[in-house]
């Protein structure tokens, strides 16, 4: 079985409607879905109950989280790759996952582009690069919505629940600095509905302060400092570029330091 198709869900009636449809109009055939419900009261245990011929392993009861459950969903995980798809996300295209697995050539992490949506209307299209580095992870993780990873390698790199709104971000920074092999796909893969904790302002300031305990759980201090610095100079510098003045004294000082290196 090449995919894995992992869906959590709690109380999000609604959200697990529009996934169901996606998943079950996909025209790729070659997966398993486990859906991870979390003791939901508001009717999806019965919508998962009327669906349960779509499914192929399926649980409602109290978890510990939003990560929790995705490793619960791990641990049922028999694809060659796992997805999470979680309620209220959907598939850009019925075809949307037979154009993923006609590529020969899959890596460990394998991601493609997403659409973000709120109130069902796109408010941001995210397109990732096809080179992914520490400064890239630092600013932000990859959607793992977005993402399929071989199951062999998450199995043994779990989400680590104790980050209960920014796992996300350790699980991409564990997977770059274990030196497993990541591939873009130059595609849109889902609609990302960001209605979720993670994505809900008033949880910025514990994102930030979890991702500064997750940064210093895999560099040093000095590490963190030199990536940041980095990353600051390489905005300043974007900056300069963007503003035409600026611009143009910046070139006039580097053609002058390039003159006096010349000359020495």
């Amino acid at each position: 079985m090449r995919l894995s198709i992992i869906t959590i869900n709690y109380n999000n009636l609604k959200g697990l409607k529009k996934t169901i449809e996606s998943v079950c109009s996909q025209t790729f055939r070659d997966y398993e879905w486990i859906v991870i419900d979390g003791g939901s009261t508001d009717g999806s245990r019965e919508l998962i109950e009327e669906n349960k011929s779509h499914i192929h392993y399926w649980v409602s009861e109290p978890d510990n989280g939003i990560y929790h459950a995705m490793n619960k969903g791990i641990a049922q995980a028999k694809g060659d790759y796992c997805q999470f798809l979680n309620s209220g996300d959907y598939y850009i295209a019925p075809n949307t996952l037979q154009q993923v697995f006609s590529h020969d050539e899959l890596a460990d992490v394998n991601y493609g582009d997403q659409w973000c949506i709120k109130d069902g209307k796109v408010v941001e299209k995210r397109v990732y690069p096809d080179q992914i580095n520490l400064t890239y992870l630092f600013r932000a993780p990859l959607g793992h919505q977005a993402a399929f990873f071989r199951t062999s390698v998450i199995k043994e790199h779990l989400y680590k629940e104790q980050y209960y709104i920014s796992a996300d971000r350790a699980f991409f920074l564990e997977l770059y600095v274990h030196g497993f092999q990541f591939k873009h796909f130059n595609l849109p893969i889902v609609y990302f509905d960001t209605e979720g904790i993670g994505s809900n302002i008033k949880t910025l300031a514990e994102r930030r302060r979890q991702f500064r305990s997750i940064k210093r759980e895999y560099f040093s201090d000095q590490v963190v400092a030199d990536i940041e610095r980095l990353i600051s100079e390489t905005d300043n510098y974007q900056f300069v570029c963007r503003v035409a003045p600026l611009r143009w004294t910046y070139n006039l000082f580097r053609a002058i330091q390039r003159i006096r290196a010349k000359w020495r």
